[in-house]
């Protein structure tokens, strides 16, 4: 037992995944659709641009984050799933 390898060692209970980028992009994109918005409510010029690219924008970060989670799930195959039958 005293020669327990560190790669061995577990030191949470659970698993921890990497960190993603995704969530910054997104909320980067949500505020710039949310000041887009209030810009073409209110007649700005080009308020209607920037809300449609915050609107592409947090599509995109919101299918690259869901694709790294399908990834994660199926490809690495760290989770496995039990059916109860």
């Amino acid at each position: 037992m005293t020669n327990i390898n560190r790669k061995q060692f577990q030191a949470f209970p659970f698993h921890l995944v990497d960190p993603s980028p995704w969530p910054l992009l997104t909320s980067f994109a949500l505020f710039a659709m949310a000041i887009g918005a209030v810009l073409y409510f209110h007649g700005f010029t080009n308020g209607g641009y920037l809300l449609s690219l915050g609107f592409v924008l947090t599509a995109s970060g919101m299918i690259l984050w869901f694709r790294d989670v399908i990834i994660e799930g199926t490809k690495n195959k760290l989770y496995k799933i039990k059916l109860l039958v």
